[in-house]
C-alpha cells in the first residue's frame, strides 16, 4: 500500500508560515536533492487554502503528478487538479490502495490535522529551518488526540537546516 508522507518546512518554533502568510524565511539548501526526493511521489494532496495560494503563483503544473484538492466549498478546480469532496477517510483510503508511488501532503494545516486524526498519515518529514518566527500558522490545526512518532532519519545541511523524518505510530 502507498504511504502518505506530509512534508513541511517549519520554523524552530513550529510555524509553516509567517504572521502574514510569508515564506521568505525558508532557506532552499543547495545540499538537498529535491529532484531525487520528488521521485518518491506521483500524487500530491492539497487543502483548499494551500491550493488557492499555489494558484496565486500562476499556472502551476507538476508533470507526472496527480494533484488532488480536498474541499467541500469549491465547485471547480484548475484542469491540472482533481477536486475531492465528501468523506475524506474513504477517499484517501481508496487512493492509498491504488497502484503507484507514495503520496505527498503539500499544504494545509487543516488537511494535515484531518489526516492525522483519521490515522491516514504514515510519515512526517520536516525541514526545520534555523529561524524563530514568534507567530504565524502552525503545522497542524487542532488535533483530537496526541500523535506519537518514531524518529526514522535525520539529516543536517550546511545552511543549518535539519531534516527530520518520523513514522506515525
Amino acid at each position: 500500500m502507498r504511504k502518505i508522507v506530509a512534508g513541511f518546512a517549519i520554523s524552530l518554533d513550529g510555524y509553516i508560515e509567517g504572521e502574514n502568510g510569508e515564506y521568505d524565511w525558508i532557506v532552499m539548501d543547495m545540499d538537498f536533492d529535491f529532484a531525487g526526493h520528488m521521485k518518491r511521489f506521483d500524487t500530491f494532496f492539497f487543502g483548499r487554502i494551500s491550493y488557492e495560494k499555489l494558484l496565486q503563483f500562476g499556472k502551476v503544473s507538476f508533470p507526472g503528478i496527480t494533484n488532488y484538492v480536498f474541499s467541500n466549498s469549491l465547485a471547480t478546480v484548475d484542469n491540472d487538479f482533481v477536486l475531492l469532496k465528501g468523506d475524506i477517510k474513504d477517499l484517501v483510503s481508496s487512493i492509498k490502495k491504488q497502484d503507484g508511488k507514495d503520496i505527498a501532503v503539500y499544504g494545509g494545516a487543516k488537511l494535515l490535522s484531518s489526516l492525522l486524526d483519521l490515522g491516514l498519515v504514515d510519515e512526517l518529514n520536516m525541514s526545520v529551518i534555523p529561524v524563530i518566527l514568534g507567530q504565524g500558522k502552525r503545522m497542524v490545526d487542532i488535533l483530537k488526540e496526541r500523535v506519537h512518532l518514531t524518529l526514522i532519519e535525520t539529516k543536517k545541511f550546511s545552511s543549518g537546516t535539519v531534516q527530520l523524518a518520523y513514522r506515525v505510530e
